[in-house]
């Protein structure tokens, strides 16, 4: 299809417009300016203004075989109103879809209930006040022959954006973590490279008149959100609440409402009815070893498959975290290759042999982290091929509530990675070595 797209050069419209081109679709991406826009992967660009309808006459052409409208509201609803109208109107009576991006906050807080689904009435907080109109405004035009169709993502997250990218700002400005509004507060959140394959689902096959939640994970503790983004931020402190109205001096009152609503949300019609399977990293995975906190990389080009290959280093090392966190003999020892691994530990002691490694780790293990652990994350990359990896780690000793020791000195682990036949990156060598001033 070629699918006109409003919001095209935004967080979320990159990653639809990557998806939609994935998927063989041609996007001709509406922008503000005709400059053009170099590395995009637009078929096309033409210029129009959501804040201005009357740009707009004329975008949708005979060739248009879909709309995907991800301009943010204008906060008029007659503005609003009048886009859907002009965006919509060309595509009547010909079954093409029009699907309009809401979100999730017009269900307002879901209290009790958990996992509220698309038929759940909406009571929207202030900030999106008026965007239940313009939803049914969108569905209205299934009665015109249109196949309309309206996406609710959650709190998006992932390429380091987002409201996410907020907290991290926040922690790493403050000196501290932060949520906002009472301890309890949950979010439901969507992977942004999960809901740009909504996007395409709902464009290729959604039926007309429906809605569609975009949410992976449908109630995330605000709290553990607020702690990993002070981990992606460098910031290992307990979280600390701040109230709304204090929230509200830097956010401004409606987005500080907004990030206090404690929501659970439910995805599964849209992976029950249009097969959409979102299997990105949780929220807080992604704070914690993603996109949040960038990795040096050297010795491999730039793009996408490199981009998987140290994201599948740092699922790794976050392995190695996991296991000696929760003293897992065995899943820490499935970090080693079993052919001829090598480690000298943090005291010097030098161990040869997956057999060795293992009856060191079988005796030192259990009971290592009864009163204090670590943490662990990914500084640096070198490829010095494409299946050995030179790898730089920080280690930073914490309590176990996650808060830094602070009379305690970090290690700097050294890990040489091998990828093996399975495709699955091991450890070779290992070296763990204390940082001293």
């Amino acid at each position: 299809m070629k699918v006109l797209l409003t919001g095209a050069t935004g967080y979320i419209g990159s990653a639809v417009t990557d998806h939609l081109a994935a998927a063989g679709h041609q996007v001709v991406a509406l922008t503000r300016s005709a400059e053009p826009q170099s590395g995009r992967g637009w078929h096309a660009q033409l210029v129009g203004d959501t804040a201005d309808p009357a740009s707009l006459a004329g975008v949708v052409t005979p060739d248009i075989e879909a709309v995907i409208h991800l301009a943010p509201p204008s906060g008029d609803v007659d503005v609003d109103t009048a886009v859907v109208e002009a965006l919509a109107a060309p595509l009547r009576g010909t079954g093409r879809p029009f699907v309009y991006t809401s979100g999730i906050w017009v269900l307002g807080a879901t209290g009790e209930a958990q996992e509220v689904g698309e038929q759940a009435p909406t009571d929207p907080v202030d900030i999106v006040g008026y965007r239940p109109r313009i939803e049914q405004r969108v569905l209205a035009e299934a009665a015109e022959g249109v196949r309309a169709v309206v996406v609710r993502p959650g709190i998006v997250y992932g390429r380091g954006g987002g409201i996410p990218a907020i907290l991290v700002d926040r922690a790493r400005t403050q000196g501290a973590p932060e949520y906002y509004g009472e301890e309890g507060v949950r979010w439901s959140t969507v992977h942004v490279d999960d809901l740009a394959e909504l996007f395409v689902a709902a464009a290729e096959r959604a039926e007309a008149g429906t809605v569609w939640h975009g949410v992976g994970e449908s109630a995330v503790p605000v709290r553990d959100l607020a702690r990993a983004a002070g981990r992606a931020a460098g910031v290992l402190a307990a979280p600390r609440a701040v109230p709304v109205e204090q929230a509200a001096e830097v956010f401004g009152p409606l987005f500080a409402d907004a990030l206090a609503l404690d929501q659970s949300v439910s995805g599964a019609a849209a992976r029950t009815v249009l097969g959409w399977r979102p299997e990105r990293p949780g929220a807080v995975a992604e704070l914690v070893s993603g996109s949040y906190r960038p990795v040096e990389v050297f010795g491999a080009p730039d793009g996408p498959e490199t981009d998987a290959e140290v994201a599948a280093i740092r699922r790794l090392v976050a392995e190695v975290e996991h296991a000696q966190q929760n003293e897992l003999v065995d899943r820490f020892l499935g970090v080693f290759r079993q052919e001829d691994p090598v480690w000298t530990t943090g005291h010097g002691k030098r161990l040869s042999g997956f057999e060795e490694i293992a009856a060191f780790t079988r005796k030192v293990l259990p009971g290592a982290a009864a009163e204090s652990t670590a943490v662990y994350d990914v500084e640096r990359v070198l490829f010095l091929r494409p299946d050995v990896a030179a790898v730089n780690v920080r280690q930073q000793p914490v309590h176990l509530d996650g808060t830094r020791i602070a009379d305690r000195p970090e290690g700097r682990p050294f890990y040489i990675l091998v990828k093996e036949e399975d495709g699955t990156w091991r450890v070779g060598a290992a070296q763990n070595t204390v940082a001293v001033d």
